[in-house]
């Protein structure tokens, strides 16, 4: 390995959307969203939350203290595969992973709309649904072939790291529980350790997960795919993350489909993209600044 740097940086024309800006871009979307006139469905807020993947937890562990480690490919999943599993998928997944634990975390989201518990206090049949989903999800992991299965898929299969499931369910707004103890106390005795639960008006974008983007997994003939479906307007390029981005197909159409980023940024992102998908190819890299980015 050299002990010299063996990329360039280039100076971009434009630089990123500054973090400020693109929280309260998308806090402001997802007011609107949440609290406007009609309240959304799931499949609207599976959509915002597929463009803003800042806004789940999960990245840096759901369980335990957070990792200082990227997840895995540096990005969401939505609607991940569970290898032969030929139910529900969840709605997202993030691969968390720190120096000795991988987690996939699992996230289930329901409609902002439905109601935790009935007027007599009696937990809802939509709730008991959405827990028995995660309930089927724990089931599969507790096979250890479909563990050893989920790990092949997704380029897993030689690591050695424990392996810690974990699972999130969003659902319902806070105002149900205002003025109400007896249930909030009943919700947080409602989940195992490895489950975690929360409302929509708890989710907020986190800085920390200002380069992170969306995925879906493709069938291409016969292969699967990572195909990136959306990227942040703060979106950089770095050495240290071009590894893992290299991975990602359509980087090109994601970075094109967002609206925040000007045509200048998206033509020098776009330009620099085969270059640094290059560079992460060459086995001896030398010396990585962090500082660096375009």
């Amino acid at each position: 390995m050299s002990l010299e740097k063996t990329y360039q940086i280039d100076k971009p024309p434009e630089p990123a959307m500054v973090w400020e800006e693109y929280q309260q871009l998308i806090l402001s979307e997802w007011d609107h969203l949440l609290n406007g006139e009609h309240s959304p469905t799931e499949a609207e807020v599976h959509i915002y939350l597929e463009k803003h993947p800042s806004m789940l937890p999960g990245a840096f562990n759901l369980v335990g203290d957070p990792s200082g480690h990227y997840p895995w490919l540096c990005g969401l999943i939505s609607q991940p595969i569970l290898p032969a599993y030929d139910y529900k998928k969840p709605d997202f997944m993030w691969l968390s992973q720190n120096s000795d634990t991988i987690e996939p975390v699992l996230i289930e989201i329901e409609s902002p709309n439905k109601r935790w518990f009935t007027k007599a206090g009696v937990q809802t049949a939509e709730l008991t649904q959405a827990i028995n989903q995660i309930a089927e999800w724990k089931t599969w992991f507790g096979e250890t072939h479909n563990v050893e299965a989920f790990k092949s898929f997704y380029g897993l299969a030689h690591s050695r790291k424990r392996f810690r499931p974990s699972y999130l369910i969003i659902y319902g707004r806070r105002i149900e529980f205002k003025d109400k103890p007896n249930l909030t106390g009943k919700r947080s005795n409602l989940f195992a350790d490895n489950i975690k639960e929360m409302t929509y008006d708890r989710l907020r974008p986190n800085r920390d997960m200002s380069q992170l983007v969306c995925m879906k997994v493709m069938k291409y003939n016969t292969e699967y795919i990572f195909k990136a479906i959306s990227v942040p307007a703060t979106l950089q390029w770095s050495p240290g993350l071009a590894s893992d981005r290299a991975f990602l197909h359509n980087l090109d159409d994601a970075i094109n489909s967002n609206d925040y980023i000007s045509q200048i940024r998206k033509e020098f992102l776009i330009q620099r993209l085969p270059y640094w998908n290059e560079w992460s190819r060459n086995q001896g890299r030398g010396i990585i600044h962090s500082g660096d980015k375009e």
